[in-house]
């Protein structure tokens, strides 16, 4: 299942990660940006849970440093330890 996520210039974010829907709002400072309280629907897929897991959490650790390389946007956690890669469509 595929993750996309748009960031709109009003500071606000959502997207989907494979079943459930999310949003909040963001903010960017050089190369991170911090999200607020992430609001998402709590369906349960099987198939997508672990994936919506890791991605939402790495999401929530706040400030997430960003890197964008031509169309390839790499999101990794305030620990370093979990990593998001998205290609823009």
């Amino acid at each position: 299942m595929e993750t996309n996520i748009s960031f709109g210039e009003d500071g606000q974010f959502g997207g989907n990660v494979g079943c459930n829907g999310f949003g909040a709002e963001y903010e960017v400072n050089g190369n991170e940006i911090t999200f607020d309280a992430i609001v998402s629907t709590m369906m349960y897929c099987e198939a997508v849970a672990d994936q919506e897991s890791a991605v939402l959490g790495a999401l929530s650790e706040n400030p997430v440093t960003f890197q964008l390389d031509g169309d390839t946007l790499t999101l990794t956690s305030a620990d370093g330890v979990s990593v998001v890669v998205l290609a823009r469509k």
